[in-house]
């Protein structure tokens, strides 16, 4: 794979996590989301996807410690998020989907907070993922184009 096509791909799993993670806030804060709109499994999210198939040629370019950072990173995420979606909606049977869009809880103010708490937690965990993808596109950027040659 092409050192530009890795940059591209990099760039577009980080754009859909920022805006999976500004659906997390609109949750929180109170606004309609679409089931296709909260995927809770970490191998789901645009990210993931990224991440579990053209991402992995990261572990060619990186020792396997910090792409394992990056992937504990986005499955805590995916664990504070879900603290968040079991707040808002009745997970007692996480199969059937769309019966759980419809069954919306009523939220009280203490778990109003709690959410905000998980919230700022997700927040924390997102840009520390962020910093660390950021610095695995600035090594790759520098690399010689020639290093990529292999890795198709």
């Amino acid at each position: 794979m092409k050192k530009n096509v890795i940059i591209h791909k990099i760039r577009l799993a980080r754009l859909a996590h920022v805006q999976w993670v500004q659906r997390a806030k609109s949750l929180v804060n109170g606004f309609p989301i679409k089931e296709e709109d909260i995927p809770l499994t970490p191998d789901s999210c645009e990210f993931g996807k990224w991440f579990y198939s053209d991402g992995q040629i990261l572990l060619a370019i990186f020792n396997d410690k910090s792409v394992k950072e990056l992937e504990d990173l986005h499955n805590h995420l995916h664990e504070e998020y879900l603290n968040i979606f079991r707040i808002y909606f009745d997970v007692s049977n996480l199969n059937f989907f769309s019966k759980l869009l419809n069954q919306g809880k009523k939220v009280s103010e203490n778990d109003k907070n709690r959410a905000q708490v998980y919230l700022k937690s997700l927040e924390k965990i997102s840009d520390t993922l962020i910093k660390k993808l950021n610095i695995m596109e600035t090594k790759i950027n520098m690399a010689d184009e020639t290093i990529f040659e292999n890795y198709d």
